[in-house]
Order: C-alpha cells, then structure tokens, then sequence
C-alpha cells in the first residue's frame, strides 16, 4: 500500500531522518556507513559506536595541571569537512575518563587539549559523537609529576642532606625504583613519598653548583623549573695546624677556614649566611680577611671543643680544638721581694686540686681553693721572689694543661 506523506503522518508513520554513521550531513563530506531511520522527523548526524580511532605521537608528555595540546588524527572516517559540519556532530573528548576540549583542524585532524589530572599515569583519548562512545586510543597520554619546591635550596657537596620535595603526581611514584628520585644524574641516597604532593629524599653527595631534582614515574619524569634545583655546595673546613685555642675565660678567636674562602670583603662577606658552632651552639662571625673569621665565645669548663663553620645551612666537618686554662684576674698585682701579699687569684678552666699548682713566676704559692666550675677563685699569698721585675701568675690544670698567659696574669716584684 502506498501512502502520501500526509497520509503517512495521519496514519502516526514519522517522517525518517537520514543517519549517515560516522559522518555529516548532505550539506558535508560523509564517509561510508549504514543508515538509521530515526523517529520525530529530525534530522540527525551520528557516528558508530567504535567507529572512529585516535591516532598521535606515542605517549605524549602532559602536565597534570592541563593544558597541553595533543594533536591527534582521527581514523575510520572524518570529523567534517568544515567546521560547521563538526559542529553538527557534537564530538566531544576524555583523556583517561576526564573530559576535554577539543578543536577542530580538518576533517581528519583535531587538537585535544589535556584536562587536568589527579595523579601520574598513562592514559588514553577517546572521541564521542553525540555521547556515543568512539574507540579509545592505543597510544598514551603521559602524565608527568610536577615537582613545585625543594628545601633547602643549598645543600653540601658532600651529600646526606635532608631535602623536603613538594609538587604533585607523587603517588605514582614506585617506591622500589632506586632511580625514581635523582638529584641531577644521581640517584637519591634514599626517598619516602610522604603523599601524593610531597616526598623526602636524602641527597647524595655532588659536585658544586645546581643539580635539577627530578622526579619519575610510569607517566613520565618532571620538568625542570626555577624552584626544583638544589645547589651544592662544597662545605667550609677548620685548619687547626697552627693549633688555635679558646680560652677557659671565654672571648676573641680567630679561626682560619679551608675549602673555599669568605669573600673578598667584609660586604662580600655579609651576603653570607654564616656561622660558627662551638660544641653545637652556634655564634656569629666577623670578617677578617677571605680565609680568616674571628668569633667571640663564652667560658668553658672543658679541654676541648669541636667547632665548625656552618655556611647556607651546610655545616662543614668538625675540628677539635684546644680549650686552654688562664687567669682572669688578681686582686693585687704587687709585692716586695719578701713576698707576703694576699692575692685573690681568679682562673678559668678544669680544676687545679684545692691548694696547689699556682705559681708566682718560678715560685709556687700557698693557695686555698674558694670556688668551682668554669671559673674558680683561689686565696693565695704571693711567695719571696730572687730579683725585682715582672713575672706571670700561671698554673696547671687537673688534666695537666698549662695556662696560658693574659694580660690579667701579669705580678710585679719591687725591692721595697
């Protein structure tokens, strides 16, 4: 039976719109497809469910904030001749199930542009016209961690820092791949991934200058940026060969330093975060010359201390130097050839014995210990002296050092 179009529309028969599968309309270039009759008497442009494939360079590299552009090649038939025509199709995109935009080129080629992602991985690309799902891509979209910071900034040459990573992707991250963490060529001593944004590696050691620390994982390894460098940087020495000494009493040293120098001048020098420790406790230095500081420290008990100088953070070995023992102070520093006088004797360093061990020149006086600790007074009376002129009140201390003198030592015989 044979009906009119307004008997077929009476008769509640719609009107068929012509489907082409994977391509456009009459108005555009179409490829091969079979035809569906759709109701409502629209007419309508859709692609067959796996019908058009992606094709791009193997595993692109992609940010995971987004925004890199693939550029890809679409197989199994055209996306449109015009842009209009794409539009008609309504093709949109995923990379790795997120959605994104997506442009059109020529009727074979688009321009996808990554989303952003939540983690490092490989994934693919997937068209979709009018929500029917295309073939997903068999090359990979690689989502590369992003490294954002490193701290500290400046780390010593000879490795065994501490160094905060923070950026994202870091999941990914195979925590059994010694490499997965590199500080310029070389691969970190150690590494934890804390999260997905931070990890904590120990560095190892490196040659002076900028090393770019480096992430890597399945989807690719991180970009190098302003602030994902560490610079090393070679740790400054103690030279003790000339055998420098803190007094008990505390106040100036000079130390001279090795392994690089301090600058050209006192401004130079400024620009430098430095200091000295002493046993741990740090002090400030001041600017002799490019190889020399001098430090101001406070009285000690001990024989020795280690001392380091500490530049940027990076604290450079430990030298041991001498604490040596002095007098501080006398309450008279005259007396007759007969001797006699009472002298209040005041010294700094370990303990002498409680009644021995002072001299007066080459004359050991009768002294009773008064006090302890750092600082120690003595009762003493000055012994006869041979000869007129002046002398050092000096003494040794329980660990059998000898002091040294000061200008706080110095006695005085006179013939009446």
């Amino acid at each position: 039976m044979t009906y009119s179009k307004k008997s077929r529309r009476a008769a509640g028969i719609a009107v068929a719109a012509v489907v082409v599968v994977g391509g456009v309309s009459a108005a555009g270039s179409a490829f091969a497809a079979p035809a569906r009759v759709l109701p409502s008497g629209t007419v309508s442009v859709l692609a067959d469910s796996d019908a058009l494939t992606v094709e791009f360079e193997d595993k692109v590299s992609a940010k995971l904030a987004g925004g890199t552009v693939i550029p890809v090649t679409v197989g199994g038939g055209t996306v449109g001749a015009t842009a209009a025509a794409f539009g008609a199709l309504k093709i949109t995109a995923k990379v790795g199930g997120t959605a994104a935009k997506i442009a059109w080129v020529d009727e074979t080629h688009l321009k996808v542009i990554a989303p952003s992602y939540s983690k490092a991985a490989a994934v693919s690309i997937q068209l979709f016209v009018k929500g029917v799902a295309q073939t997903e891509s068999t090359t990979l979209v690689a989502y590369r961690p992003t490294v954002a910071t490193v701290a500290p900034a400046k780390v010593s040459a000879a490795g065994g820092a501490l160094v905060t990573i923070n950026g994202a992707g870091f999941l990914a991250v195979d925590p059994d791949d010694p490499d997965a963490v590199t500080f310029g060529d070389t691969a970190a001593t150690s590494f934890t991934v804390l999260s997905g944004t931070r990890i904590t590696a120990i560095a190892p050691a490196g040659v002076a200058g900028a090393a770019a620390v480096t992430i890597k994982t399945d989807g690719g390894s991180s970009e190098a940026g302003a602030k994902t460098s560490v610079t090393y940087a070679t740790p400054l020495g103690v030279d003790v060969s000339d055998e420098p000494a803190f007094k008990a009493s505390g106040g100036p040293l000079v130390l001279t330093v090795t392994d690089g120098t301090l600058g050209d001048s006192a401004k130079e020098f400024a620009t430098q975060k430095l200091t000295v420790l002493v046993d741990k406790r740090a002090f400030s230095a001041t600017y002799v010359d490019a190889t020399h500081l001098k430090i101001v420290t406070g009285a000690s008990a001990a024989d020795t201390a280690q001392v380091a100088v500490a530049r940027d953070g990076i604290v450079g070995a430990e030298a041991t130097v001498s604490v040596v023992p002095v007098v501080t102070a006398l309450s008279a520093n005259t007396s007759t050839l007969a001797g006699g006088v009472k002298v209040t004797v005041k010294v700094a360093g370990t303990s002498i014995g409680d009644s021995t061990g002072i001299m007066f020149g080459e004359n050991e006086a009768v002294c009773l210990k008064q006090g302890a600790g750092a600082t120690t007074t003595f009762a003493c009376v000055a012994p006869p002296a041979t000869a007129a002129g002046p002398v050092w009140v000096s003494f040794t201390s329980g660990s059998g050092k000898a002091s040294r003198f000061t200008g706080a030592a110095a006695f005085s015989y006179t013939d009446n």
